[in-house]
């Protein structure tokens, strides 16, 4: 469009001189030394006309080639661009297909972005060539603009934690915390590497931010709460009696009630002697939260029994269709060799569930009562809960 209009302009202008020339051809005389040239208006015009056309298409094909490198070099990176962008295409779209072999190859194939060597350390993952993943990695890194370099590390320590290699996504999440300690992302994830390496006063120290940041939901922050509480009290308790003590009290009062957690510490105090501890620790837990946990452990310890059986007995008030608690009863009242009132606990929890520690309660109490058959048939209706498959085989009496 543009040349046609130069060409009507070019045109219009040699008409114009052309019809001038008709009327009047004038004349001009040009005279330099002893030379004098001599003609008229219109030839002269026309010379001038085509001189300036032929100096315009000299300066244009001069700019051409100047600049011609230069549109080579434009075109050719456009066109590796438009072949990088159909290999990421394809293989991305091997990847969906779990052709990880061919996606690798496909990413690789035309100068490769930070993207297309993302895509190969996933194909190569997935292929278990590790060594091979590592230095994609490296090539994305290197590769990536500043503002993708939380992506592609992000990446990286997800599939380490695939791969089951958490401290090296420790040493790739711990300086992405550091630079951005409310990150959502990195927060989930090393939360995940906390968990499998078992570091569990880090993970501690990180669920405020968790619970702060939203990274996870009521429930799957309390699971990982107790999870890293009873942790910690497991090392505690490792150490000595009195580092288990000084954990417990450290710990906020709405902790120390959970009944997993309640449950854990009594456990730790069981296997130390604690029983007067743990009674009064499963007394005051069980009033704030009702738990078959805690009633079991309150079973297993032993101090005074007739007064836990009547402490327990007094629970019945509110949850006497209890199956937990009237197992519960049935074992103190063995204890308390209350063998017909321990009979009759058990039993009415056999009506409400049949558990298969009734079963078993059940089984030594009538071998405490002589019954051997009895005691034999119990165990066996305990051991097809248990496991359905044995639920024929025979079972000897102790």
């Amino acid at each position: 469009m543009k040349w046609l209009f130069s060409l009507l302009i070019v045109l219009s202008v040699a008409v114009g001189l052309a019809l001038l020339a008709y009327d009047d051809p004038g004349f001009v005389v040009i005279s330099r030394g002893p030379w004098t040239v001599e003609g008229s208006l219109a030839v002269f015009s026309m010379l001038v006309l085509l001189s300036f056309i032929l100096l315009y298409f000299l300066i244009r094909l001069w700019h051409g080639l100047w600049y011609l490198p230069e549109r080579w070099q434009s075109r050719y990176q456009k066109k590796m661009r438009t072949r990088a962008q159909l290999a990421l295409q394809q293989g991305f779209t091997e990847l969906v297909e779990g052709q990880w072999k061919k996606a690798g190859r496909s990413f690789l194939r035309s100068q490769p972005q930070f993207l297309h060597y993302l895509g190969a350390a996933f194909a190569s993952q997935r292929l278990g060539q590790i060594n091979k993943r590592d230095k994609h990695l490296e090539k994305a890194l290197e590769y990536s603009p500043s503002e993708y370099q939380l992506s592609v590390s992000l990446l990286q320590s997800q599939l380490q934690i695939e791969q089951q290699q958490y401290n090296l996504a420790l040493a790739t999440l711990k300086p992405l915390h550091e630079k951005m300690p409310q990150q959502v992302q990195v927060l989930g994830l090393l939360a995940q590497v906390y968990k499998h390496l078992g570091s569990w006063a880090n993970l501690a120290a990180l669920l405020p931010d968790l619970r702060k940041r939203k990274v996870l939901d009521a429930q799957q922050l309390q699971v990982l709460e107790i999870k890293a509480v009873q942790g910690i009290l497991t090392e505690a308790a490792q150490q000595s009696l009195e580092a288990l003590r000084l954990n417990w009290e450290r710990l906020p009062k709405a902790t120390r009630l959970q009944p997993a957690i309640a449950a854990c510490y009594a456990r730790k105090l069981l296997q130390e002697g604690q029983t007067e501890a743990v009674e009064g620790l499963l007394r005051d837990t069980l009033k704030q939260h009702w738990d078959k946990d805690l009633l079991s452990l309150y079973a297993h310890v032993n101090t005074n029994p007739t007064q836990q059986l009547s402490r327990a007995e007094s629970w019945l008030k509110q949850h006497d269709q209890d199956p937990f608690l009237l197992l519960t009863l049935g074992q103190l009242s063995t204890r308390n060799r209350l063998w017909g009132k321990a009979q009759q606990y058990l039993e009415a929890s056999l009506a409400l569930e049949k558990l298969p520690e009734t079963y078993q309660a059940l089984g030594d109490l009538m071998l405490q009562m002589g019954e051997t058959q009895r005691g034999a048939d119990y165990y066996r209706q305990g051991l097809s809960l248990v496991n359905p498959t044995q639920s024929g085989s025979g079972l000897s009496t102790r």
